[in-house]
């Protein structure tokens, strides 16, 4: 006896067709070495990238950025060894000492890979700073207004929005590879969890801004440090954020037509993305149609646009997706090889 399809109203083949293209060809097994590489790789940069940042631009600039770098700052501020070569500027420890209770606190709150790999991020960038601070460049000879800054506004301003930059993008490289900078980011995301009505990024502001009014007591000289710091935070947050989501966005179209395998058929073969198809009813004729679903590379639109214009009647929307989690082809179509 035949056998009848049991959704008769479906517009696919209950038979899977043969496409052009390899089914989730760029999957392969995970190599823990070269995990690890790139983790170390990771950290290695985005150690260099926040203890450049801090020294030549909030060193500097003489503001307290935020957190346990904030700390940092004003220690250094504090003692009058900034620019100097007559002392060793230990004040750099204190990112490390200051990070290793938060450390503990994340161990508690969050994975053993986040908190181990954000103790070696710290670890590396106190290191990095000490040697700046004592060794390679303790005269600031490579800063943009030279040290110190105090008198003029213009580079002050612009050291804090460079070192917000750097902050930013180092933050962006940690979170890669599941690390952070220490300091704010561990505070703000294990209170975000204890209080999930609360944002992160208001958690973040809370203890920065705490650390920006701490400072009017430690410079003495007028709101400028404050001000500076709430631009260097604001750069920071912004500059993380541009690059961790600009790096995971795509674009989802969601499309109603009559013709859904052949559409479906040009999006797999010739952008290398799957489509999922959901039956649909056109309430104006009552006709059986389909809905596509598809997430793409924003670099594929216009080919997109393209293929939807083939097929009239065809209607079609779009939007912006964040984040994507799970597989994901980036586009990359590799033609399917047919074995003999």
């Amino acid at each position: 006896m035949e056998q009848k399809n049991s959704n008769p109203t479906s517009p696919i083949s209950p038979t899977a067709p043969a496409y052009r293209v390899e089914k989730d060809w760029y999957i392969r097994p995970v190599d823990r070495r070269r995990e690890r590489r790139k983790a170390a790789l990771y950290i290695l940069v985005a150690s260099i990238f926040y203890t450049v940042g801090f020294h030549y631009f909030v060193g500097a600039a003489r503001f307290a950025p935020g957190g346990v770098g904030g700390v940092v700052a004003m220690v250094q501020y504090s003692f009058g060894n900034i620019g100097t070569e007559d002392a060793v500027d230990l004040s750099s420890l204190l990112l490390l000492f200051l990070n290793i209770p938060l450390v503990v606190w994340a161990y508690r709150n969050f994975s053993r890979s986040f908190a181990i790999r954000s103790f070696l991020t710290t670890a590396l960038m106190t290191v990095l700073l000490f040697l700046l601070d004592n060794v390679i460049d303790p005269l600031f000879r490579f800063s943009i207004g030279g040290v110190p800054m105090l008198e003029d506004m213009g580079m002050r301003i612009l050291s804090a929005i460079f070192g917000g930059v750097m902050s930013g993008v180092a933050l962006a490289i940690s979170l890669r590879v599941n690390s952070s900078t220490g300091g704010a980011d561990i505070v703000g995301a294990v209170l975000q969890k204890n209080h999930p009505h609360i944002s992160v990024a208001s958690m973040i502001l809370a203890v920065n801004g705490a650390i920006a009014v701490v400072s009017l007591f430690i410079y003495r000289d007028n709101l400028t440090p404050v001000f500076l710091s709430i631009i260097f935070s604001y750069v920071s947050t912004v500059t993380c954020d541009r690059i961790v989501q600009g790096g995971k966005s795509v674009v989802k179209f969601e499309v109603v037509t009559e013709h859904a395998e052949e559409m479906s058929r040009r999006i797999i073969e010739e952008l290398g993305h799957a489509v999922t198809v959901i039956p649909a009813t056109g309430m104006f004729e009552h006709r059986e149609k389909s809905l596509l679903i598809c997430l793409i590379c924003p670099r594929q639109m216009a080919r997109f646009h393209e293929i939807i214009q083939e097929y009239p009647g065809a209607f079609a929307y779009f939007g912006s997706v964040g984040e994507v989690v799970g597989k994901f082809n980036a586009g990359n179509v590799k033609q399917k090889t047919e074995q003999k």
